[in-house]
């Protein structure tokens, strides 16, 4: 790996540090802040709006600049919208510090993919690598936010400032990486629009990301409201669900270098995270066994993302992984607050059930997308 593919592994597990942080601590929030757990999952939705604005600004119209510049850009939003999370003294402030987070998040998820599609020389795995990086990240973040405010149920700014200075310190990194230097085989064209496959696996990562961020939201809420879970065990048990992603996206890594191809991992995982999301809501009367569920969740979603934008952007415009995350992200616009929603107005099974139905969503798109011509062998 290249200094600068090391930059922009760092920088997505700022990402999974910051986002999976909210797990844990959205009972916190609700109780910080006087509101209800569903008005607190507004959290979730001003985050992916952040995002979204900013991945579809930079497909639109940064693609073609240097793509490490927005990437520091990006940690450095994520770092003050960190640092304002944990100080914002009243809700109303809250609110605008989630937007500034999710936009720098929003950046750091499109340059860093750009960078990867640009300079390596496998774009396959070079893409699991750092969605690798991003597990990492995200096994840390809710670790770090339960032990926190398990000891002390007030610690927020403490959570959000180590956040916020962890995140700093992926930004220096960045800054003194070198430029972009583009490989002979990197796409150097944008399309002003995508092709059917493209906006097929496009619509995949869409239910991908509801089922995979609201699961990972709010499992914490579930163990609590179904077994009476504390803090810490919420945080264990999200902790593992991360983890296991992080595995998952370890062992689609070693698929991709067996030759296997990204449409047939992609196909096996979503089949796999259909049942799987299915027995936590069905384990409603074990917390071992629904925390082994959740695990095998976090083991099966693993792949989806990086066999999804391996299959669409392998070799496409340089503006298609832009794109795709912002098509993507879309899904943790809505899914996770409508999940929280369902959660508290008619139980948590059936809240947590929710990932399981975009879960079949997923496998019918995914098993009747469109071929595209330059699509590689599967």
């Amino acid at each position: 790996m290249t200094r600068l593919e090391v930059a922009a592994c760092l920088a997505l597990a700022m990402i999974g540090v910051s986002s999976t942080s909210y797990g844990p601590a959205m009972e916190s929030f609700a109780a910080d802040f006087d509101v209800s757990l569903d008005h607190a999952g507004v959290i979730l939705t001003l985050l992916f709006l952040g995002s979204i604005v900013a991945s579809a600004a930079f497909a639109a119209w940064f693609h073609a600049y240097e793509p490490r510049r927005f990437m520091l850009a990006g940690t450095l939003l994520m770092a003050v919208g960190s640092a304002g999370i944990g100080l914002a003294p009243s809700w109303g402030l809250l609110l605008p510090c989630l937007v500034i987070s999710g936009a720098g998040g929003g950046l750091v998820d499109a340059g860093s993919l750009t960078i990867v599609t640009r300079v390596s020389d496998d774009v396959t795995r070079s893409i699991n690598r750092l969605n690798v990086g991003f597990a990492v990240g995200a096994l840390a973040g809710p670790l770090w936010a339960g032990s926190v405010l398990a000891a002390h149920a007030g610690a927020r700014p403490l959570v959000y400032l180590g956040v916020a200075g962890v995140t700093l310190l992926a930004a220096a990194f960045t800054l003194f990486s070198p430029a972009v230097e583009a490989h002979p085989a990197a796409p150097r064209h944008s399309s002003p629009r995508l092709t059917r496959g493209a906006l097929a696996l496009g619509l995949v990562l869409f239910l991908y990301v509801g089922a995979e961020f609201g699961l990972g939201s709010w499992v914490a809420s579930y163990a609590s409201r179904e077994f009476d879970a504390g803090t810490f065990s919420g945080g264990l048990i999200t902790a593992g669900y991360w983890g296991a992603l992080m595995v998952g996206r370890l062992i689609s890594g070693w698929l991709f270098q067996r030759g296997m191809g990204a449409r047939q991992v992609l196909l096996g995982s979503i089949a796999l995270a259909t049942m799987t999301s299915a027995a936590i809501a069905a384990a409603n009367e074990s917390l071992a066994l629904a925390a082994a569920a959740a695990f095998a969740t976090g083991l099966a979603f693993g792949p989806i993302w990086p066999a999804a934008m391996a299959v669409a952007a392998g070799k496409r415009a340089a503006n298609v992984p832009a794109a795709l995350v912002t098509i993507g992200n879309s899904g943790g616009f809505i899914f996770p607050w409508l999940q929280g929603r369902i959660l508290v107005s008619s139980g948590a099974s059936a809240g947590i059930g929710l990932s399981a139905v975009l879960c079949v969503g997923m496998l019918l798109i995914a098993w009747r997308a469109p071929r595209d011509p330059d699509d590689p062998p599967s």
